[in-house]
Parts: structure tokens; sequence; C-alpha cells
């Protein structure tokens, strides 16, 4: 039977997407990238059982999103989504394809110059209109010109080889800083694959965000900021077009979210079935019991809770 964890995936992507083009309110964007992450690592999502109120008990998905869900699974398509496809020229959607151009770039080139074509792109690039803008500058105009040229899109996935020397450097900076008692790169890379999408990295203790992020812009100057907040840092390093999410981690919710953030998604999805079966509940900020916190500091203190053996990351399939 089918399941709508990747085509939830894209499409609430592509919703953030085409609201940020338009300049609509970041906490809706926000929600709905939330979403997407939280669906695209939940449990198979099927015709079998679905619902609004069955999808609000997914975290991440309130009454609106889980609306969108159920007119999907009915119908195969979202009307809001087809809606802002139509408000916005396909050319100037298809330029979120190329290399270095995110949905604030791609907005601030089509309302400040009128930008609707990689025609146009082209043009405005080589006449040095771009680069006066804020947040371009000669280099990542010439990078933009490059991928143009040479028919690039956007990374999904990134050699190991290509990604080690970019977490070394991370978490080289957080080992230095100030309060930070752990860092640990997790997802796929911790895991030992081969190809890694984005770098997820956990950081737990009591740092100073804003210090941590001007060491990390320094190091990594040509990048585009995603989030700046107490709980997480997200950006996009270019030119590898590597999107990276720090999140600061609680001291009691460290073991926890190590292992919903490591995956894989199946592994994690027969951990979460292993609590419901056992009476608890699992997510990244712990273990819990009818509403009380059991567990979550440690990666083996949450699979000994569960009667689960301690499995290496990389065994983690």
């Amino acid at each position: 039977m089918k399941s709508y964890n990747e085509d939830f995936y894209r499409l609430f992507n592509e919703l953030a997407d085409l609201l940020s083009l338009l300049g609509e309110n970041n906490f809706k964007i926000r929600a709905y990238r939330e979403a997407a992450r939280r669906l695209k690592e939940n449990e198979p999502i099927t015709k079998r059982k679905y619902g609004t109120e069955f999808f609000k008990e997914i975290p991440g998905v309130g009454e609106n999103i889980a609306n969108k869900m159920v007119e999907y699974i009915k119908t195969g398509k979202i009307s809001a989504l087809d809606k802002l496809r139509k408000q916005i020229p396909k050319p100037v959607r298809d330029m979120l394809l190329i290399p270095h151009l995110g949905p604030s770039r791609v907005r601030a080139l089509y309302v400040n110059l009128g930008i609707e074509s990689k025609k146009d792109l082209i043009k405005c690039a080589k006449n040095g209109d771009i680069e006066r803008l804020p947040r371009f500058g000669a280099k990542l105009v010439q990078h933009i010109l490059d991928a143009i040229v040479k028919g690039q899109e956007k990374k999904r996935r990134h050699p190991r080889a290509e990604v080690e020397p970019i977490a070394k450097k991370l978490t080289d900076i957080f080992k230095k800083i100030n309060g930070v008692d752990q860092v640990v790169v997790a997802g796929s890379y911790r895991r030992g694959a081969e190809t890694v999408g984005d770098l997820d990295i956990l950081v737990s203790g009591n740092p100073d965000v804003s210090t941590a992020e001007n060491k990390i812009y320094k190091v990594f100057p040509d990048h585009t900021t995603l989030a700046s907040g107490e709980t997480k840092i997200a950006f996009v390093i270019f030119p590898q077009n590597l999107q990276v999410d720090i999140r600061f981690v609680p001291e009691d919710s460290w073991g926890a979210a190590l292992l919903y953030f490591t995956g894989s998604k199946d592994y994690n999805v027969m951990m979460r079935k292993v609590a419901i079966e056992k009476g608890y509940l699992l997510n990244e900020y712990g273990l819990f019991k009818d509403g009380e916190y059991i567990a979550g500091k440690t990666e083996k203190e949450v699979c000994e809770k569960l009667g689960l053996p301690y499995k290496d990351p990389k065994k983690r399939k």
C-alpha cells in the first residue's frame, strides 16, 4: 500500500517555499517546514487509517495541515498549493532549483529586479544589478552564473568525503565555546552513510547562541541563514549547497534526541512502536508514561527502559 510520507515532505516544503516567495508570515512558513520534517520521519501514512483527528496526533501537525493531508489523500492535490502555484510564474518557481538561490533570494530578485526567468537572471547578473542587492555580491553572483552554465540542479545528497571537513570544523567550533558539554553530528552521517543529505548537529550545555553564530559565519562566510533562535540554528553553506541544522538540546533529552535525529527512519518507527506497546510515549524529548518523564539522558538508558539492546549507530538500518 502506498505511503504518503515522502509526498507530504515534498508538498509542505513547496508550500513553505512559495509562501516565502510571497513574503508571507514566517510562523506559518516554519510550521509547514516542521510538519514536513516530522511527516517524513513518521511511521508510514497510508489510506488504511487516516483523518483530521488522527493526523493531529502527529507532533507538528495542526488542524490546518491535517486537513490538507486528508484532502491530498482523497483527491491527489492540495488546493491551497495549486492557488500558490498560479500566483507565481513557473520560471520564478524554477529558479529555486538553481544552487545558491533559496526562497528569500529568489524573492529579492523577483521583487527588486523583476527577474522572472533564467534569461533575466543571466542578464542582471552580467550587468551588475544583482551584486548590488543586499546579501548577494560578486562572488555569489559568479557561483549562480556557473551553476546555470553547467546546468546544475540543487544537490540532494553529498559524498561523505565532501562533508567530513565541514562537520569537523563545526564540531571544533563548538568544542571551544564556553558552556558546551557535548556536540555530536547525528543523522545519516553518524550512521556512517556514504552520502549525506543535511548535517544534523546536536549540542548540549548552555552556550551563547550569538557567539556560536558569529564563529560559524566567520568560518563559512558564504552562507544563507534559514533559522536562528535559542533552540536551533539552520543555514546553507555554499558552494556545496549543504544545509546544516544545529539543535541545542537539554541535558535530560540528550539521549532521546540522539536516537531521534540519528535514525534511521525505520529504526525510529520500530522504537516508537515498542514504546507504544509498553504504554510509553517516545519522542526527541524523552521517554514518557502518562505525561511523566521516565528516561532520555542517554541512548542506552532509553533502550534499557524499553527492553531493547543498544545498537551502534552504523547498525541502525
